[in-house]
C-alpha cells in the first residue's frame, strides 16, 4: 500500500487514542468529584494557549490531513509545486519531500504546499514538445515549405508522438531569423523518458535541416561603414 495511506491510518489511530484518553480523564475526574465542566473549561483554555504557541505546526498538521485525505498526489508521482519540480519521496504531517532530476531533495511544509498551485505530471498521459526553430533569412519560400512539410512528416511518423498533435508553422520574423513553431505531444508522463524522446527528436530535426540544406540562424549584427 502507498505510504500516504499508512500515514493516514496512523493519524486516525493517534486521534482515536487521544480521544479515549480524554474520555477516561473525564470519567476519573467525575468519579473523584471534580466538576467535569470546570475541567473541560480549563482544558479549553490550555488548548487555546497551546494552539496560539504552535500555530505554524498546526497549520502544517491541517495541511497534512488535507493532503492525505484529498490525495492530490502520492509517493512516486512527479509534481510541480511553485518553482520546485521532482518526484515525491515522502509525505508526512509536517512536510513533503521532493527529489529533483539532479537528485536534490527539497522539503516543503504542508501549509505552503496547500497554498501553492500543484501540478501533478503523473496524471497526464502526454508531455508537450514545443520550441521555436530559427532559420536564416536567405532561405527561400520553397525551402521553407519543404522544411515544414518534412518536419511534420518526421514527427507524425515517430512512435513517440501522439498522432494528429503535430504543428509546424511560420510564426514570426525575428531580428536575425525566420521563426518556425514546432509543437507536438509525446506519449509519456515520465520526465526521464521525455528527455530521451526529446533528445532523439532534436537529433532528427537536425537531420531534416541538413537534408533540406537549411541553416540554423544565430544572433548577428550588420555594421555599415561610410567614408
Amino acid at each position: 500500500r502507498l505510504r500516504i495511506d499508512r500515514s493516514l491510518r496512523a493519524f486516525v489511530r493517534s486521534g482515536v487514542r487521544l480521544l479515549l484518553y480524554f474520555v477516561v480523564v473525564l470519567i476519573v475526574a467525575d468519579s473523584l468529584g471534580i466538576p467535569v465542566t470546570s475541567l473541560i473549561a480549563m482544558l479549553s483554555v490550555v488548548g487555546l494557549a497551546l494552539s496560539l504557541a504552535v500555530q505554524g505546526a498546526l497549520a502544517n498538521l491541517a495541511g497534512g490531513v488535507l493532503l492525505l485525505t484529498t490525495k492530490p498526489f502520492a509517493v512516486g508521482d512527479w509534481i510541480l509545486v511553485g518553482d520546485v519540480e521532482g518526484e515525491v519521496i515522502d509525505i508526512n504531517f509536517r512536510s513533503i519531500k521532493i527529489r529533483s532530476l539532479d537528485k536534490t531533495v527539497s522539503v516543503i511544509t504542508n501549509s505552503k504546499v496547500c497554498s501553492s498551485i500543484i501540478v501533478n505530471c503523473a496524471m497526464r498521459s502526454t508531455r508537450p514538445y514545443k520550441f521555436t526553430l530559427g532559420v536564416t533569412y536567405n532561405t527561400s519560400r520553397a525551402k521553407l515549405e519543404q522544411l515544414m512539410a518534412d518536419l511534420t512528416a518526421m514527427l507524425e511518423a515517430s512512435p513517440y508522438v501522439e498522432k494528429g498533435s503535430t504543428l509546424v508553422r511560420l510564426t514570426s520574423f525575428g531580428d536575425s531569423s525566420i521563426n518556425l513553431l514546432v509543437s507536438a505531444y509525446l506519449l509519456t508522463n515520465q520526465a526521464g523518458t521525455f528527455l530521451q524522446m526529446q533528445n532523439d527528436l532534436n537529433l532528427n530535426v537536425m537531420d531534416v535541416m541538413q537534408k533540406n540544406n537549411v541553416d540554423f540562424a544565430f544572433p548577428s549584427t550588420t555594421v555599415y561603414l561610410s567614408k
